[in-house]
């Protein structure tokens, strides 16, 4: 009994019938017998242990090589991709990417995000039912960096613009504005109907300013100084003069630089040097007419000092034998600090306006050698400071006022070669400071 079924052991873990045979043919002695039977009680337990039916003829295989196999990855059908935290500062070799973590979502559709770092899945992947709702999705482990986490800079795709600094308008006015300034200004002493008549050497001065002039920065007519108001009269005067047909210091064709040059270079006309204690400007000038530069720079004219409580405002007019034509005009009576009218030796025609008497400041006014027509205003005869009245050779008339008793400081009169008449006023002998009378 305990033979055969040691045979069938045998045959059982690899061995075959006719071997068995073969074995138990062998065995005569009772050590052997007794040797076999312990073999047979040892793999009889071996045989129990591993619960193989005795009934089965096993069949001898070459046992398979233990291998670790990794366990299957489960894989939702939608996979949700970990978000992977990358730091635009290229990060060290040694910092492992870890291998995402599959996570079950619900069955509500989530969005699918593409990811080319998402390890594929296997081929026999066990698809899991949907996990509910409230499914914990594990967080990622944060990767170990010794790299400074990059500054986020958020840029706006639509800026706000930066306003762009406006360029300060001159005297703060707009064009449109400082020309409705110049012109009420030019009406405070030039009558309506005068600046109507496009013609007027006041019409076409103030069209000067306005539009032509180039002076920089420009004078401001919302300035309460005498700047302004003199550079309007003195364009009235170089219109009404015949500006333009002068001998030398004609207004420049353009304001080329150029042109403003060649003007100024054909103009050399300066000021008498009269004995003065004030500093003054433009008296060594030579600068054109109606040039880009202070009136005070204009050939022939000299304005005071800025120390002075005149303040720049204008001194002296000084031309003599320059081809001056024309008529006076009204508005010089403006240049209120005004000292020295010197209009010598030209062809100015027309009488002497009445405004002439607001000279407060003149001390002289000579005009020799011209074709004044009229007589001497009564008006003149109130300028209390004036030392000099020159006006012979012209075509005055009429008679000398009484009132000449009143130029008290006149030291220098001189009216022959006119059309005066009547008799020597005795208030003549008033004047104690007279040193010539002709």
């Amino acid at each position: 009994m305990y033979l055969k079924r040691a045979a069938n052991i045998f045959v059982l873990l690899g061995g075959n019938a006719s071997s068995a045979e073969k074995m138990l043919r062998r065995v005569h002695s009772v050590d052997q017998r007794h040797e076999l039977t312990e073999d047979i009680e040892f793999w009889t337990r071996m045989t129990q242990a591993m619960s193989l039916p005795s009934s089965r003829k096993p069949t001898k295989r070459p046992t398979p090589p233990v291998v670790d196999t990794p366990a299957p990855t489960v894989v939702d059908v939608f996979p949700t991709p970990v978000p992977v935290i990358i730091d635009v500062t290229t990060a060290p070799s040694s910092v492992a990417v870890p291998t995402p973590i599959p996570i079950i979502i619900d069955e509500t559709s989530a969005p699918i995000v593409n990811d080319t770092f998402l390890s594929p899945a296997p081929t026999n992947a066990i698809v899991p039912s949907p996990a509910p709702m409230n499914s914990v999705v594990p967080t990622p482990a944060p990767i170990d960096v010794s790299t400074p986490v990059p500054t986020l800079i958020v840029t706006d795709i639509f800026p706000t613009p930066v306003p762009t600094p406006q360029a300060s308008l001159p005297c703060g006015l707009t064009p449109e504005e400082r020309a409705t300034a110049f012109t009420d200004l030019a009406l405070t002493i030039t009558t309506q109907a005068t600046l109507n008549d496009p013609f007027s050497s006041q019409s076409l001065a103030l069209q000067w300013i306005i539009e032509e002039d180039a002076l920089d920065p420009p004078v401001c007519p919302n300035v309460d100084d005498c700047k302004a108001i003199e550079r309007y009269v003195m364009a009235s005067f170089y219109f009404a003069a015949g500006g333009g047909k002068w001998d030398q210091c004609n207004a420049p064709t353009s304001n080329t630089t150029e042109a403003i040059q060649a003007a100024n270079d054909a103009c050399d006309r300066v000021v008498t040097p009269f004995p003065v204690n004030n500093p003054r400007i433009g008296a060594e000038s030579t600068d054109a007419w109606l040039s880009p530069s202070d009136t005070c720079e204009w050939g022939g004219l000299a304005c005071w000092g800025t120390q002075d409580n005149r303040n720049g405002c204008m001194d002296q007019l000084d031309f003599e034998n320059d081809g001056l034509t024309g008529t006076l005009i009204p508005e010089m009576s403006n240049l209120e600090n005004l000292r020295f009218f010197i209009l010598e030796q030209g062809n100015t025609t027309g009488t002497i306006p009445t405004e002439y008497g607001l000279f407060n400041r003149l001390l002289i006014f000579d005009m020799d050698f011209n074709d004044l027509s009229g007589g001497i205003p009564e008006e003149m005869y109130n300028l209390s400071l004036l030392q000099q009245l020159d006006l012979n050779d012209n075509n005055l008339g009429g008679t000398l006022s009484p009132s000449i008793g009143q130029l008290t400081t006149l030291t220098f009169i001189q009216i022959d070669h006119n059309s005066f008449s009547g008799t020597i006023p005795s208030q003549m002998g008033q004047l104690n400071a007279l040193r010539k009378f002709c």
